[in-house]
């Protein structure tokens, strides 16, 4: 008679087998309250992505980066992210429990490439709170508090921090996370009804904004301001190079599909609601970003901005005092609704990577009173306030893209592995969840079986041409920046041609050879797969490779980081490794306790 070992497949999983070990969405989902419905999921993305953003990313970028072809960069980016909003779409339907790239990566591409991506993603949003943080400080102290609050820093903060880090410390900054996680950790419900208030006094103030640029502004200001200092010029003074730079740096001012998202546990009818949410809140702030941004550059010369507090300090050039300080308010609100989506995203993202055990346990636990991740929210809380102390804003503003555009590019390709996977679908009617789980057999031959829970033959298959793909797609653009010895239109261009073409052909060979696995009961479906994503992929990977140097020496930090924190802890305590590793003990007790036939 066969061991129960052999019975039941219960070999130790390998190394290589750990790390790309698969979980399904099985998350503990059913402790959170359902009560968000389609308006407060837009709500939700909306103050994400234009609640501090307009404010404080558009000046900053117009004066350093691009100019008033930020216009420009702003449809250049959501140009780009439309391919990532569709797959975002598409996995939000697909994965009806808390959603984001981490969950997305993990049952896809396995464990060590979601611990990564999990690491991309948190950061990268802590960052980009630390950074709108320290702009509400900013504005809060120079125009409410008189410079008060940066007198007291000037003062005490060097007694307790050395000097670098004294200097950017930002009071304001901190008691704004202090505050939004105070609020966070009361409920969810209380988050969506405040930023409603926000966000419906941010649209107001903006229009005011655009309406007062069409009176006191001019055509002038707009095409032909020039910076006295460096004699740059024009609509375009950094050139097309600004342009492209600018839209890799606002792409992340886009993010709020991914605060949508992660609140999929927590709607009403997450199929319908949650791809529709993510539409919704992409095509308004897309918008408004465009109309602020010409309203900007159309009532005063780029050039005079002030990067962080440039949009009052606009107002006041031409006497608008009233208007001003109801502008003011709105950057209080704005930073107030970044500040609790961004706390609300991480928390859920921790809870996520907590329970499936590759970061510690206590980051999951639910307070019983509100149904929320106390623990989580507080952990994210301190991470940004600890980045708003290292890093100035200047050197924010720098940093924020680089992590989202390679997390963007992953859940591109990780719609496309999952869409060539042959899946079944269990609905949880406890938790309203649709569990995908893969069904490990050829795509091509039925009768081919293979070891469930890991990436095995044609997902192996899907994954390698498109690892090809990506490889190839690198190389295009690394030659759009050189050898510059080659000449561009006689070597470099016809390479490019050549290596599109290839890449064309793998996806092509993909599109007539696999099938793309039904669903059932699918709440949206990306069309064009595997060409939508792809381009996706492509053109995300374009915008990173236009950021400055200090965007990818902190990507490569991610990388070490959650190198660090996989290999430190998450391998060792893995929920699928503990789990296979009960079932190997009770296999053995088994076996002993059987008597041999």
């Amino acid at each position: 008679m066969a061991s129960c070992c052999e019975k039941y497949n219960c070999k130790p999983p390998s190394f290589f087998e750990r790390l790309f070990q698969k979980s399904s969405p099985k998350f503990q989902t059913q402790e959170l309250k359902k009560c968000l419905n389609i308006f407060d999921l837009t709500v939700q993305g909306l103050a994400h992505i234009v609640g501090a953003g307009i404010f404080i990313m558009t000046p900053g970028v117009t004066k350093m980066v691009a100019g008033p072809g930020l216009v420009v960069s702003y449809l250049l980016a959501a140009a780009v992210l439309i391919f990532t909003v569709l797959a975002y779409m598409d996995l939000g339907a697909r994965y009806r429990g808390i959603g984001n790239a981490y969950v997305y990566v993990y049952s896809a591409l396995g464990e060590f490439a979601a611990g990564l991506v999990g690491t991309f993603m948190m950061t990268e949003i802590a960052l980009t709170l630390a950074l709108y943080s320290v702009g509400f400080g900013q504005n809060l102290d120079r125009y409410v508090m008189g410079g008060y609050a940066h007198r007291l820093q000037v003062k005490y903060a060097g007694t307790f921090l050395p000097d670098y880090l004294a200097e950017n410390v930002n009071l304001m900054a901190i008691a704004l996370i202090v505050v939004c996680c105070v609020i966070n950790c009361i409920g969810v419900k209380q988050v969506a009804i405040t930023n409603i208030i926000s966000i419906s006094y941010v649209i107001l103030a903006d229009i005011m904004y655009c309406i007062l640029s069409l009176i006191y502004g001019s055509n002038n200001t707009f095409a032909h301001s020039t910076d006295p200092y460096t004699g740059r010029g024009g609509v375009f003074p950094y050139g097309a190079a600004g342009v492209v730079a600018g839209a890799a740096i606002t792409v992340v001012a886009f993010n709020g599909f991914e605060t949508t998202v992660s609140l999929s546990a927590e709607a009403k009818n997450s199929k319908r609601d949650v791809p529709l949410a993510v539409a919704l809140s992409f095509a308004i702030s897309t918008t408004i970003y465009v109309s602020v941004t010409l309203a900007i550059v159309y009532l005063v010369p780029w050039y005079s901005l002030d990067e962080s507090t440039g949009m009052p300090a606009s107002l006041d050039a031409h006497g608008l005092t009233v208007p001003k300080y109801i502008l003011i308010g709105a950057i209080m609100l704005a930073g107030f609704s970044i500040a609790l989506c961004s706390l609300t995203t991480i928390a859920r993202g921790l809870m996520v990577f907590s329970n499936d055990g590759l970061i510690l346990s206590c980051l999951s636990l639910v307070a019983d009173c509100s149904q929320v991740p106390v623990v989580a929210i507080v952990t994210a809380s301190a991470l940004t306030i600890i980045f708003t102390i290292i890093f100035s804003f200047k050197v924010l503003i720098h940093m924020v893209s680089g992590g989202a555009l390679l997390t963007f590019s992953a859940v591109c390709y990780t719609l496309i592995v999952i869409s060539y996977s042959k899946q079944k679908e269990v609905v949880d009617e406890s938790s309203g969840l649709v569990q995908n789980e893969v069904d490990n057999r050829s795509l091509t031959t039925s009768e081919a079986q293979v070891t469930p829970g890991y990436v095995h033959n044609q997902e192996w298959k899907i994954v390698g041409w498109m690892a090809s793909f990506c490889t190839i797609a690198t190389l295009c653009i690394v030659l759009i920046y050189g050898p510059k010895s080659w000449s561009f239109w006689k070597i470099r261009l016809p390479i490019m041609m050549a290596l599109g073409f290839i890449n064309i052909l793998i996806l092509s060979y993909i599109k007539l050879i696999y099938h793309i696995q039904p669903q059932r009961d699918p709440g949206f479906v990306c069309p064009g797969i595997p060409f939508v994503p792809a381009t996706g992929i492509t053109l995300n990977l374009a915008l990173f490779s236009a950021l400055d140097s200090a965007a990818h020496l902190m990507t490569i930090a991610y990388i070490i980081i959650g190198i660090f924190i996989y290999f430190g802890y998450g391998y060792f305590h893995s929920t699928i490794t503990l789990s296979k590793r009960k079932e190997l003990e009770l296999a053995s007790v088994s076996e002993q306790d059987e008597p041999d036939q």
